[in-house]
This record gives structure tokens, C-alpha cells and sequence, in this order.
């Protein structure tokens, strides 16, 4: 067993671990895409299972309690807004399905820049975190907001993060920020997630918290905005198949699978990759689309309105990437996503 230091109710408490799940040195989307996704579809299920308010098990009055297995921070040395989003959004369904904060173990341990990240982000409201009076990060040039997440489809909270994304630019980048538009972006995924991405006859295998969450940054270094919105819905391959216009282009995938040589089909996870393009060109191509088909079209055209810039949707197994001055391209991951991730990284 290890010993740690365990924060909970206000207070250190040392205790032995017996074992412990280690993050990825580097839990990024883009630097470390398989590391980061095997890591979070090993973990989805552990930190959803209930877990007690007091996780720490005592032998005997004189011996340290005992933790059975914890989240080992202190091995992060970098971490991105989109994956610290989606990691936020799994510790605040762990909150809503337990009915309490997570405890934090080692968290003096925890790498400094990854600690403020965290912090930045919100995640000292979703775990037991040591308090502080203030923490910084504007020496590495990188500036984050904290999270947002809701279930209705409503317009203020993209636009109150899109002001303070401004607040964070000079003036002629904050122009060319507006220009790009992607509140209109951040608005299409908030409404894509309400309408869609839960459905009410889905069996879930842990209760859901049907949000929506987003957050943005500022690289001031590299002039660059980043704005993502994740949601842990049904994911955009599963839900193709409802979507009112995909029989007309039904026959067009199956042929697609023919001429690729692909023994499954269209909505089996090895083809995740080629469903998210699918369903990127019938959101271009169609004519009179329902709100959930147009809102994909509407994600693309944020980048094509930046100086440079990428748009990247993840959805379980699925990637598709739309880039300035290269051609779309998707791929298909051994490891899933639980749910839709969109990332706009654009050049100011």
C-alpha cells in the first residue's frame, strides 16, 4: 500500500491507497488522442459507479484509513481545455449520481500549471479540492475560462463566454474573434445536444445528467482561441440513422462501404469516422434540414469565417477534422469518446 494525503470536509486526512489509476502523462485530445481516450473510457464507468461520502475504510482506531483505489493527478505534466472539459463533465455526473463531492488525494502533488488549469476550469466545484485565495496562469501565456453547462437550449450562456473570451483579446483580435462568429457555433451544439443527443427511449448504463458543457481560451502567445462544447449524449453515429433526411443517403453510405471493402455496417463503431463525414455532407449538400442537420454546416462555416483556423468533432469512435486550406478528413479510433466533442482552434 502508499501512503497519501486526502483531502475531504475541509481537512487533510493521511491515508494508505492500495491502488491507484494514473492519467496520462501528457491528457490531451490532440498531442496524446489514443492515450487520452483509452484512459477516459478505463476510467468512465469507475468514477460513475456509486461511491460512499466517506470512502475511506478504517481497521482499527489506531490505523491510517484505507482508500481502495483513487485518480493519480500528480502524473499529468500537460493538459488541454477540451480534455479537462470532458474530464469536468464526468466528475460532475460522478456528483450528481453519488450526491457529493469526490475526494482529491496528493493534490500538493499535482503538477503546478496542471493544478491552475483544473482550478481555472471549475474543477474546485466539482471536487474536494484544499482552498486557495488566487491562482494564475498568465506566465505561460494561456488563459482559461470556467465551464459552463446547462440542459436548455438557450443563448446566454455561449454569449456570456464569448464576451469574456473578448475581454482576454486586444482590440483588433477581438474584432477578428467576432467576425468568425462562434457564438453561432457554440449555439449549434448546445442546441444539437438538447434535441438529440439524449433521447428519452436510450438505456443508459448509469444515470445521465443530459447537460451540455463549454468552455473557451485564449493562447496570447500564439494569438490563438480555443472554444469547445462537449456533451455525453448518444453521440452523432448512433444518432445518424434518426436523422429525417438519412434515407436518401442511406443507399450512398452502403455503396461507400462497398468501394472501401468494409464488412459492417454504417453504424457499427469501426465505421464512426466515415459516419461523422457522412453526416457532414448531407449537412452541406441538403436542402430544408431539420435544425440538427444544419448546426454541423453551421460549426464548419465558423472556421471558414477565421483567418485560419479547425474544426474538429469527436463522437465515439469518429473524427473528423474540417481545416483551412486542407481537404476534410475522418478517421476511427480503437477507444471511444463518450459522447460529442466540438473544437474550434482559430487564428487571430
Amino acid at each position: 500500500m502508499k501512503s497519501v494525503l486526502a483531502y475531504q470536509d475541509g481537512r487533510h486526512i493521511r491515508a494508505n491507497a492500495i491502488s491507484s489509476i494514473p492519467l496520462p502523462e501528457v491528457f490531451c485530445l490532440d498531442e496524446n488522442t489514443r492515450g487520452t481516450l483509452q484512459f477516459l473510457d478505463s476510467v468512465w464507468d469507475v468514477i460513475l459507479q456509486r461511491s460512499p461520502r466517506r470512502p475511506f475504510v478504517r481497521k482499527s482506531k489506531s490505523a491510517p484509513p484505507v482508500v481502495k483505489r483513487y485518480l493519480d493527478l500528480t502524473t499529468v505534466r500537460q493538459i488541454s481545455p477540451s480534455a479537462a472539459l470532458v474530464l469536468a463533465s464526468l466528475f460532475q455526473r460522478a456528483k450528481h449520481v453519488n450526491g457529493h463531492k469526490l475526494s482529491t488525494i496528493d493534490e500538493h502533488m499535482w503538477d503546478p500549471f496542471v493544478a491552475v488549469v483544473l482550478r481555472a476550469v471549475g474543477f474546485h466545484e466539482l471536487l474536494e479540492m484544499r482552498p486557495l485565495r488566487s491562482w494564475d496562469i498568465d506566465s505561460s501565456g494561456l488563459k482559461i475560462l470556467k465551464f459552463q453547462s446547462g440542459r436548455e437550449a438557450a443563448g446566454e450562456p455561449p454569449g456570456r463566454l464569448l464576451e469574456a473570451l473578448a475581454e482576454l483579446l486586444p482590440p483588433d483580435q477581438k474584432e477578428n474573434l467576432l467576425i468568425a462568429q462562434p457564438y453561432g457555433g457554440m449555439f449549434e451544439a448546445i442546441l444539437n445536444s438538447n434535441n438529440w443527443a439524449y433521447p428519452e427511449d436510450h438505456v443508459w448504463d448509469f444515470p445521465v445528467l443530459p447537460n451540455w458543457w463549454i468552455t473557451g481560451a485564449v493562447d496570447t502567445k500564439s494569438n490563438e482561441v480555443t472554444v469547445c462544447a462537449f456533451d455525453q449524449g448518444v453521440t452523432i453515429p448512433v444518432s445518424l440513422p434518426r436523422w429525417t433526411h438519412w434515407s436518401p443517403f442511406e443507399l450512398r453510405g452502403k455503396r461507400l462501404i462497398e468501394r472501401l471493402k468494409l464488412s459492417k455496417p454504417i453504424d457499427d463503431p469501426s465505421n464512426d469516422g466515415i459516419a461523422i463525414q457522412l453526416a457532414m455532407k448531407i449537412a452541406r449538400t441538403s436542402s430544408n434540414l431539420p435544425q440538427h442537420g444544419k448546426g454541423l454546416h453551421t460549426m464548419v462555416e465558423v472556421v471558414e469565417r477565421a483567418q485560419r483556423g479547425r474544426l474538429r468533432i469527436l463522437s465515439r469512435n469518429g473524427e473528423f477534422i474540417w481545416e483551412t486550406g486542407q481537404k476534410p478528413r475522418s478517421r476511427t479510433h480503437d477507444h471511444p469518446l463518450r459522447g460529442t466533442l466540438v473544437e474550434w482552434q482559430l487564428q487571430l
